[in-house]
């Protein structure tokens, strides 16, 4: 996991200065820690880039800068997990096939809905009308956050977000750079199942079987709208994983995965949160006084 959050810290990284923005990658590590947090605390996890663009913009990144960043990390995202989930529908079935018909029918809503949000995530990037209403939007709940009502000229706005488009549209080795960084990211989390596998004495299922149940879950989690993917998550897990351990440790497998994968990870996101919320507060104080 934290595999996980430098990977996605080096991609924002990486992005921000292809846009001719530099950020640390403490600095961008610590993006993708908000992120995570308040997309696993909000249902569908929406609320991670809303809050991640207004970190961003507290530490003066132009909004279409990371506008444009955080919409095509959704795109990678979205795109790795549906590459992903489409392979082990084609080549490593066994156990999805097995398993209850609920599941079944959560993975193939959760393949539906990353093709939705992939064509959504393209739409907002390229088309200007979309991307000016999410704009007033997203500035409209900023000017409520921080209680400031900053005019903005949103013509000269798109004007230079089209340049941004453009200049990326020109970079086509920087983005599949920045994919291949996001596809590494991903492989990080999905790997975890792996490692409680064997940590638990067991040998008998190859990297490349346990990895694909932990996409099966994921893709069927994309179906569920509760916050993390709770209870779905946990049901499938246990669900596939009565066939991999005996059925003793099939809840151990379970709760050990989810824990690694979720709970530490959104517990140790929160406290780094607070704690950067707290030092932020002493600062703004003694800068008073």
């Amino acid at each position: 996991m934290i595999i996980y959050f430098i990977c996605q810290g080096i991609y924002t990284k990486y992005i921000l200065k292809t846009l001719n923005k530099k950020v640390t990658l403490s600095k961008a590590t610590f993006y993708s820690i908000v992120e995570f947090f308040f997309s696993g605390i909000t249902p569908s996890s929406t609320g991670g880039q809303p809050i991640q663009i207004y970190y961003m913009k507290k530490d003066n990144i132009p909004l279409r800068k990371s506008y444009i960043t955080l919409i095509l990390n959704t795109v990678f995202f979205k795109l790795i997990l549906l590459i992903l989930g489409g392979i082990v529908l084609l080549f490593n079935n066994t156990y999805l096939i097995n398993t209850n018909t609920i599941y079944k029918v959560f993975f193939i809503l959760g393949i539906l809905v990353d093709v939705i949000m992939i064509s959504l995530g393209l739409l907002l990037v390229f088309k200007k009308e979309l991307t000016k209403k999410l704009y007033n939007k997203i500035m409209s709940i900023y000017n409520k956050l921080t209680r400031k009502k900053k005019e903005i000229d949103i013509n000269h706005v798109m004007k230079k977000y089209e340049e941004e488009i453009d200049y990326i549209k020109t970079h086509k080795k920087n983005v599949l750079i920045a994919f291949l960084i996001t596809f590494i990211q991903r492989m990080s989390m999905f790997s975890i199942i792996y490692v409680v596998y064997r940590a638990l004495g067991y040998n008998s299922y190859d990297y490349i079987t346990l990895v694909s149940l932990q996409i099966s879950v994921q893709v069927a989690m994309e179906a569920v709208p509760f916050p993390g993917g709770v209870g779905v998550s946990e049901g499938m897990l246990h669900n596939l994983f009565v066939t991999l351990f005996s059925i003793k440790l099939a809840d151990v497998g379970m709760l050990l995965t989810r824990t690694f994968t979720f709970y530490i990870p959104l517990i140790g996101s929160g406290l780094i949160i607070l704690i950067d919320f707290i030092k932020n507060r002493i600062k703004k104080h003694l800068t008073n006084n």
